[in-house]
């Protein structure tokens, strides 16, 4: 029996005797760490992201309780290495890093609930190694003219940038310092940031990620430079565009789709899928689903197969064929290209189609989600207003007609009404004197006017 005065001898299983204290201590191997995430990383793809990532953060976290700053170190320069001899693998593995570095935060957070005093030491945290790796590997592939590897690296501090594993705080002097060099005439530079700096403007947070590091002023001052090539003047341009108006990529493929997830259809294409009972085995046949239509538009839209849109909308069913014309419509709105929208005005121009669609009378029921939401996508997608005008002067729609499709625009104040029909106007619509007149009338008219109310609303 001791006292509590009696010393008592403490064993070499307690870790806090050595060194700092852990909340574990765990051997890890080198060897078989590396042979473990190799394995892994030669079998991620799109398909097995989600089994992979689960394992892969797994060691992550085992190399970090280590507390070992060799292993978490080495771990580093292995994940950097192979999104350098691999580019097309920069994507998943920024989405993994992201999972590992999250998973290491929440357990940080889990142990200060047990041990106040509990903190990682940056030698030995993988987040840490990481925001020191990659910007010095980085810098050191310019310095050494190392492009291939440069501009791997810098795609991947791109992905990590937008995913907050790196910080604005670790790149400023590097950024810089590649802007400088740009202004020399740096070809490898300039490729490099616009590699890095491009997956920034199309990601969510593009302002203030962008704002935070100035990079506007930036690419001003290399526009001033009279010595740069015109490759260097004409990347440094479209950078400058898509800084000062990002177009942050939106999580839906389309509007069809967001109202899909969101339960936002109509009970009118809730009856149509399910079809009557003497219809049963029509509907099997040819029914399909928004996500189906979609599909169907997309590859009208990337191969500009007008026949084959065209036999597709005759051969479908009839209440279902305005469907088709709303995916092609949503296709072209989101995407932002005035050719996409030419073609879809094309196919609403041709006589069969034009026959087909008024005879039901839907055509204008296909614009209406995209024309409800037209003011918000204008947000993302500047120029919406003239695809849509483009579209829908295709369709041949009499003014009437125009004057209610364009009062559905849900906003609070009549000017997007108005600059919607501003935009069909400036297309020189062909349609007779008097209906010219009556659709002037009415552009003139429409600011005096006032939204009616409505009692719904749309949500993203």
């Amino acid at each position: 029996m001791s006292s509590p005065t009696t010393p008592i001898a403490h064993t070499g299983r307690i870790p806090f005797v050595n060194g700092a204290w852990r909340p574990w201590s765990q051997v890890v191997h080198l060897t078989s760490l590396r042979q473990a995430v190799c394995g892994l990383l030669n079998k991620v793809t799109s398909s097995k992201l989600e089994h992979i990532a689960g394992r892969f953060v797994e060691l992550v976290v085992r190399a970090e309780r280590s507390g070992d700053p060799t292993v978490v170190k080495a771990l580093c320069h292995l994940i950097v290495q192979r999104c350098v001899l691999d580019p097309s693998l920069i994507t998943l593995v920024a989405k993994m890093v992201e999972r590992a570095v999250d998973e290491l935060e929440g357990e940080d957070l889990r142990w200060r609930d047990v041990y106040p005093l509990y903190r990682v030491a940056p030698a030995s945290s993988f987040p840490s190694n990481m925001r020191s790796i990659i910007p010095f590997d980085l810098e050191v592939a310019l310095a050494q003219d190392r492009a291939s590897d440069a501009f791997a690296l810098s795609s991947f501090a791109g992905e990590l940038l937008v995913s907050h594993v790196l910080q604005w705080d670790d790149v400023p002097e590097l950024v810089t310092w590649m802007f400088t060099e740009t202004a020399r005439n740096s070809d490898t530079h300039c490729v490099a940031l616009c590699r890095m700096l491009r997956r920034i403007v199309f990601s969510t947070e593009a302002s203030s990620l962008i704002n935070s590091l100035s990079v506007v002023p930036l690419i001003e001052g290399v526009l001033e430079e009279d010595t740069i090539s015109f490759k260097i003047r004409y990347m440094m341009m479209a950078l400058h565009d898509q800084c000062l108006y990002p177009q942050p990529r939106d999580v839906f493929s389309s509007d069809i789709e967001r109202s899909d997830i969101y339960g936002l259809r109509d009970e009118v294409e809730l009856e149509d899928d399910i079809g009557d009972v003497s219809g049963t085995v029509h509907a099997k046949k040819d029914n399909k689903t928004s996500g189906h239509y979609l599909k169907d538009a997309q590859t009208f839209l990337s191969s500009r197969n007008l026949s084959g849109a065209e036999a597709a909308i005759v051969n479908i069913r009839s209440t279902q064929r305005y469907r088709l014309v709303r995916a092609m419509v949503s296709t072209a709105l989101s995407g932002g290209d005035e050719a996409d929208a030419n073609f879809v005005a094309t196919f609403l121009s041709l006589l069969a189609v034009r026959t087909i669609l008024c005879a039901e009378g839907n055509l204008a029921k296909a614009f209406g989600p995209d024309i409800a939401l037209l003011e918000d996508t204008a947000m993302d997608v500047p120029n919406a207003y003239h695809l849509m005008a483009v579209m829908l002067y295709g369709a041949g729609f009499l003014p009437d007609e125009l004057e209610h499709i364009a009062s559905r625009i849900v906003i609070k104040e009549n000017k997007a009404r108005d600059r919607l029909l501003e935009h069909i106007s400036a297309l020189s619509l062909r349609v007779a004197p008097d209906d010219e007149s009556r659709l002037n009338a009415f552009i003139e008219e429409a600011s005096d006017d006032e939204m009616p109310s409505l009692d719904y609303a749309y949500a993203y």
